[in-house]
Formats: structure tokens, C-alpha cells, sequence
């Protein structure tokens, strides 16, 4: 199971069941802006943004894994600003906001492989509360790594193109 460094999860809602990051990961919470679209990028990935002066990608957590293939986008659809472990800025498109919940580490179950569009490697494990299991998500797996390379360089070049005509 992969490491948890914080108990606190901000819960949100993908369709009808609710996820969990790590609170120490979220930077802000925002409605959908304006994204600058990346061309050849995945189609979850929905684009860029700029987040207090920094390029981040937009990643549809629905549509990665889907769950809603075909989203709708308005002033009502929420982007949770994340900083991953190697201090990648990623805005995560999601259904909802849920809570902040407090988590006992040492009650938490080890992910399964469940044999849906969301494999193992993106989860850090699940917790239960009252009758339903709350998915913990790894946001540092969300994206693989020749995807982020290539974000990266195509955020860097939106952000020339961005900083040139500022």
C-alpha cells in the first residue's frame, strides 16, 4: 500500500461514488476557468491553465476514468488544484466537493485490484465510513510518466506563447 503522510482527505464525488486526496496535497479549489486547450493531448487531459502565475494541465478525472465520457463544463464544474510530490502543479476535474475527513491510518484497507478503469497503482488504499468505502487516490500516479514529460513540455511552450503575448 503506498504512503499515506497525512490522515486529513478532502473528499469529492466522480458520478456517484466519493473519492479522497490528501488535504496537504490541495492548493485551492476553483470553478471551471477558461483552459487553453493542448493539441495531441489525451482526451482527459483538457488543457492548461494558469494558477497564480504557474501553467498547470487540467485533468478530467471523470473522462480518465471513465466514468463520464462525456462531460458537460460550466461555471458549476469544480477543479481541485494539487501539488504532486515533485512539485508539479495538476488541476483535477471533479463532479463535486464532498467533506474533510479525518482518516485512522491504521484502519485503512489495502487497494484492490477491483477490476474497474482504475487500476491500483492510482490508489493509495480505501477507508470505510458508516456504510461506504471511500477511494483514496495517489495524485502523484494520476498521470504516467512519458505523459507528464510530455505535458510538461507542451505547458512550457503554452507558457512561452502566453508569457510572449502578456
Amino acid at each position: 500500500m503506498a504512503i499515506i503522510e497525512s490522515n486529513q482527505l478532502l473528499t469529492f464525488k466522480l458520478g456517484t461514488e466519493t473519492y479522497g486526496i490528501q488535504i496537504n496535497k490541495v492548493r485551492e479549489i476553483l470553478t471551471y476557468p477558461t483552459v487553453t486547450p493542448i493539441p495531441d493531448a489525451s482526451r482527459w487531459v483538457k488543457g492548461v491553465i494558469n494558477l497564480r502565475g504557474e501553467v498547470a494541465p487540467v485533468i478530467d478525472l471523470r473522462v480518465r476514468f471513465n466514468i463520464n465520457n462525456d462531460p458537460i463544463y460550466t461555471q458549476r464544474t469544480i477543479i481541485i488544484a494539487v501539488k504532486t510530490q515533485d512539485n508539479r502543479m495538476i488541476g483535477l476535474v471533479v463532479d463535486e466537493v464532498s467533506d474533510m475527513e479525518n482518516v485512522d491510518l491504521e484502519r485503512l484497507y489495502p487497494a484492490p485490484d477491483m477490476g474497474t478503469s482504475i487500476s491500483p497503482e492510482y490508489l493509495k488504499g480505501l477507508f470505510k465510513k458508516e456504510e461506504k468505502m471511500i477511494v483514496i487516490l495517489d495524485i502523484d500516479r494520476i498521470l504516467d510518466k512519458d505523459e507528464m514529460k510530455r505535458l510538461s513540455r507542451q505547458s512550457t511552450e503554452a507558457q512561452n506563447v502566453y508569457s510572449a503575448s502578456a
